[in-house]
């Protein structure tokens, strides 16, 4: 889900704010629509690109940890099992308790391990089974997508004025339930949403004068 809101927001603040430039530079719809097909194809593969370069940097970094905290766990028990003591304790866990815990983890090795990623370093070996490439997709996909949407205005009405204003209303509406995370409300956040949506606006703003500036040379 991450992806998709990374992506999205991406895709909607760079589209409102580059049509709004063509808009406010007085280009005709047809040249608009094309330029902002071609700039949504090219973000998307941009934001694919970059997400699977960062997500592999990521799995290599995770690797590398998990191979550390193995190590550290044969070649080092008893100060690995004094850190992870302390860390339970941190975490509210009873003397009593964290001695059950330890008993159980020190006949299981892999389980020790990935208690010790999750209460060291806040990491989870999970993580390593996800696909890079189809968190890419998703990020690529979500960034046309909202692009689009701010897009989709100029194929739809003839007055700039109406398209300006539909555009950023879409758009603007896609950042709040994005950066909100309206769709799964027990992390929603109005604050978060807000703040998106005057980031987005602004851009637009600034770039629909930029394009006027530009336009009166």
């Amino acid at each position: 889900m991450d992806r998709v809101v990374l992506g999205g927001s991406d895709g909607a603040i760079e589209g409102v704010a580059m049509t709004a430039a063509l808009n406010g530079a007085g280009l005709d719809f047809r040249t608009i629509v094309i330029a902002g097909f071609a700039f949504a194809v090219a973000g998307g593969i941009s934001m694919f690109c970059s997400s699977y370069l960062a997500s592999r940097s990521e799995a290599d970094l995770l690797r590398a940890d998990v191979e550390r905290e193995r190590m550290e766990i044969e070649t080092e028990p008893e100060e690995e099992r004094a850190e992870l003591e302390e860390l339970l304790k941190k975490d509210g866990y009873q003397q009593q308790e964290v001695d059950v815990i330890m008993s159980r983890l020190a006949k299981d090795k892999e389980l020790w391990l990935r208690t010790q990623l999750s209460h060291e370093l806040r990491l989870h070996i999970e993580d390593l089974e996800t696909d890079p490439l189809s968190r890419a997709g998703v990020a690529g996909v979500a960034f046309f997508v909202l692009a689009m949407t701010a897009l989709s205005p100029y194929g739809l009405v003839s007055s700039h004025v109406q398209a300006l204003s539909l555009s950023i209303g879409l758009a603007l509406l896609a950042l709040f339930v994005l950066a909100s995370r309206a769709f799964t409300p027990g992390q929603f956040s109005w604050k978060s949403g807000v703040e998106s949506a005057a980031v987005g606006g602004a851009a637009a703003g600034v770039l629909y004068l930029l394009g006027t500036l530009i336009s009166s040379l």
